[in-house]
Parts: C-alpha cells; structure tokens; sequence
C-alpha cells in the first residue's frame, strides 16, 4: 500500500502570508501544493480578498507581494472557514489597514477566538469588536498597529506570537513583549522565526523584543510534507497488520511530528505532546492497539476544534477502547481491541476525531459524523486508507 502526505499547511499557510509582504510584483513560486488542504486554501482566499495576486497552477501558487502595506480594505467580512492558523495570523496582519476588516469562520472556528489577545491589541492602537460567550467570531478589528509595550500569554497557543511577528514587516518600530506561562507548540513557534530569517528576519524566539525587517522572500519554495498525517498512517498500520510505502517528511520539517519515528507503539510509551498535541486522538489509539502507556503535556489540546482529551476519551470508548483523561494528556491500557459503535460516532466538528474514526471504522465499520470533516487538512484521506 502506498500513501502521499498532504502538503504541510502550516509551512503554506505561513508561506502565502510572508510572500504577500514581498516586494511590489515580485513572485514567489510555491511548489509541492497539490492536495493542499482546506485550511491552507482558507489563508490564500483570504489574502485574494486582501488585494494579493494569487495564479494556481495545478502543483504551485504563485504569489504576487504587494509589499508589507499593499493590504487593500475588504467591504465583506473575511470567512477564515476551520483555519484558526488563519484567523490568528489576520488578526494582526488586517490591524495594518487601518480601516474596519471582518474577519468569521465556521461554527468551530466561532467557539476558538482570543478575546484576551484582541482586548491587548489596545495598547498597540488597535481596535476590536467580537462575539461574547460561546461564539467569539465574527471579529471587526481596526488598526493601523503601532510599535509599543504587549503581555502576550503563550501557555494557550503560540499562534499569537507568530502572527505577531509575520506581520512586523508593517510596523514602524519595535514590540516590547513580556511573556505569561509556558510557550506551548513550541516547534510551531520556532518554524515561523525560521520562514522569517529566510525572508530577512533577524529575531529570534528567545528574545522579548520584535523588530521590524524588509521582507524579501525566496522566488522558489518547496513545501514539505505534512509529518502529523504520519500518526493516522500508523494507525492504520497497527489495526491491519500492514506497511504503507510513503514520503516521510525530514525531522526538521516535521514540526514535532518526528517523535512518531522515534517509539515503538508496540511497547509501553510515555510521550510528551507539547510541541505536537494535533497527534494526541490517533496517537492515543495507536498505543491503546499497541503497548499503552500515558500521554503527558497535551493540556491545550483541550482548545483545539474540539476539547481534544475529553472528546479523544469519548471516541475511543465508542469503538470500545478504554482510555482516561489526565490533566494534561491520557492514560492508555494497551493490547486492545476495537469493536463496532453500536451508534453514530460524533466527532464534534473536529478533523482529527473524525480521521481517527474513519480508520478505526476500516477494521470494525462504523458510521462516522461529519463525512467531508477530513478536508480540513487532508482532502485525499479517504483515498489512502481504504483497506
């Protein structure tokens, strides 16, 4: 059997968002973006209906860079579908205009806002007004962004920071930042330092203060391989006894994801997801197959598309697995056996559930919520796991 990974939406993503604030016409070639997925597609619509000059080909996007001010004002909100990468990233990157820009998404994404975050964007002259209680989309945010002093709490997600700095080409002097808490996805955050030092950035992850730079990015990129997909490939591996023949990203490329070369899920495992907590559903039944063991430093996991540790809980008992939530991860018996859900699985408007599902289903079948979930980021996964 063999597979092919989608292309990594968070190298594109960040991608298309940096080559926009290129030089005024110049173009930037992103290679290997065949099956992209939705979320990625989710940032290029949106900076279409920025002013940015996106051609698509059937394997590349070649952006058109409008410069760090080429942001033209949008008169309809800016649908950023599932993407949070997205919405985080334009939260900061449409404060620039200087006039009103709407940003929404879907009712996942609706549930998933910073309000904490927007409310700082204060003291950099920024203006916001967002939903309250459950739904914090839509979102109206003001700028221009001024240089200035921020809290920035990184123990939720280290997307604020990063779309911070993606947008520094823009701004006419330093950030000052002061961090609360435990930078989580940490490897994440790394990545975007490192796309910007390609383009010129000289700012560095363990540093408080941002500069601005001139962006100049490559003509050619490639985009690499997805590397979370992996945990799905190797699930399907353990339930069928069988070898998928794939393309496996490099560790350095794999954004965290490298730790599923490093175990054996034959054998009791402790694994730490703090840097990669996407892989904790289809992880936590590859162990449950295999040898057990307890998954640790996944807490915000819990404010994905889904409460991922309870929601992760639930699936799996519905395939009859046992598993138990921790604080910040899962504890898994292993040498289980999955059985047939005697009713329709919910996957909570979650991808990653539903991906998990659908592969425990190939071996015990099972009628699965949300049958075009999987889209989100890996439109061909029905195709790579038929049994």
């Amino acid at each position: 059997m063999k597979g092919v990974l989608p292309p990594s939406k968070s190298h594109l993503i960040r991608w298309a968002l940096l080559a926009a604030q290129g030089p005024v016409g110049g173009v930037t070639r992103l290679e290997g973006v065949a099956g992209a997925a939705g979320d990625a597609h989710a940032m290029r619509k949106a900076l279409v209906k920025l002013g940015v000059p996106i051609d698509l080909e059937p394997d590349a996007w070649l952006v058109t860079g409008v410069g760090p001010h080429g942001f033209q004002a949008c008169p309809t909100a800016i649908h950023c579908e599932n993407s949070g990468t997205t919405m985080r990233f334009l939260s900061v990157a449409v404060a620039r205009i200087g006039s009103p820009t709407m940003l929404d998404g879907d009712a996942s994404l609706r549930r998933r806002g910073s309000p904490a975050f927007w409310a700082s964007l204060a003291a950099l002259g920024v203006q916001t007004s967002h939903g309250f209680d459950e739904e914090t989309l839509p979102l109206l945010v003001k700028g221009p962004l001024q240089p200035g002093e921020l809290s920035l709490d990184v123990s939720k997600t280290s997307q604020n920071l990063s779309a911070l700095l993606l947008s520094m080409p823009a701004m006419e002097g330093p950030l000052e930042l002061s961090f609360s808490g435990d930078l989580v996805s940490r490897r994440h955050a790394q990545l975007s330092f490192e796309l910007a030092a390609r383009c010129g950035s000289a700012n560095t992850l363990d540093s408080s203060t941002l500069v601005p730079w001139s962006c100049e990015p490559p003509s050619v990129v490639q985009i690499p391989r997805d590397g979370s997909h992996v945990s799905f490939l190797r699930l399907f591996e353990l339930l069928h006894g069988v070898s998928i023949d794939f393309e496996a990203p490099t560790a350095e490329d794999s954004i965290g994801a490298d730790i599923l070369t490093e175990i054996d899920l034959r054998e009791s495992n402790e694994i730490d997801l703090r840097d990669a907590n996407d892989l904790i559903t289809p992880l936590a039944a590859a162990m449950a197959l295999g040898g057990g063991g307890q998954i640790t430093g996944a807490g915000h996991a819990q404010l994905k598309e889904s409460a991922r540790i309870t929601r992760t809980v639930e699936l799996l008992s519905a395939f009859g697995i046992r598993s138990e939530a921790t604080a910040d991860g899962l504890r898994i018996e292993g040498g289980q056996v999955p059985s047939a859900p005697s009713s329709l699985v919910s996957t909570h408007g979650d991808h990653r559930l539903q991906m998990t599902a659908v592969v425990l289903a190939t071996k015990v079948g099972a009628e699965v919520e949300g049958q075009r979930l999987h889209e989100v980021s890996f439109p061909d996964f029905l195709e790579l796991v038929q049994p």
